[in-house]
């Protein structure tokens, strides 16, 4: 038994507003601005102590440094994109991923000899409302289709990971296991810090 998703090809998943400037990024851009600050103070300083090698010395070292900061730049971006890449490919496989392993499932349960499959009656049904669901989130996964690319496991897996912190973390479903996990720490706070706070979730 398979499942087909309708996947709308005109539908993009838009670029994060922070990803051309994520906080890590930021943090290494201003320290690199201080390490320029720093060869430019040498280089300022060498100009007063006369002799022409002196003056130099600092300016060829900032060369240097600029010119390396250059490619590790350049590297990094690289590999942010890359890594850009690799996390829009495995949500846009979401849907192809799941369906396989739904259907691998289904596969193996009905190898089974029947008194066994008669002791999960349910367990067909279930299969069959977990690619429903799939089918609901293939849209918002799979904005184009022709683009998508075979994603490694460790990729799907962060995936699915991050799908069931936005439900748990968001969703109503995930409501009692958010009071479970949160409040307690929200009341050791409250118990020990008196003055009014704002608790933003």
């Amino acid at each position: 038994m398979s499942a087909a998703c309708a996947v709308s090809p005109e539908a993009q998943l838009p670029l994060p507003p922070g990803e051309r400037d994520p906080p890590a990024k930021a943090m290494r851009r201003r320290l690199r601005q201080g390490h320029r600050e720093e060869w430019e103070q040498l280089s300022w300083l060498g100009e007063g102590e006369g002799g022409g090698g002196r003056r130099s010395e600092p300016r060829a070292l900032a060369r240097t440094a600029t010119a390396a900061r250059g490619e590790e730049e350049a590297e990094e971006e690289r590999l942010e994109r890359e890594h850009f890449r690799r996390i829009i490919n495995a949500f846009r496989y979401y849907g192809t991923n799941m369906h396989e392993r739904v259907n691998r499932t289904e596969r193996q349960f009905k190898s089974l000899p029947a008194n066994q499959q008669s002791l999960l009656p349910q367990y067909l049904p279930h299969l069959d409302k977990i690619r429903k669901y799939v089918c609901k989130n293939g849209p918002f996964h799979t904005p184009d289709i022709n683009s998508v690319h075979l994603a490694s496991t460790f990729d799907m897996d962060k995936l699915k990971s991050t799908l069931k912190q936005f439900v748990r973390d968001w969703s109503e479903e995930g409501k009692p296991e958010r009071e479970s996990c949160y409040q307690p720490i929200i009341s050791e706070i409250v118990k020990n810090f008196q003055r009014k706070m704002v608790i933003v979730f």
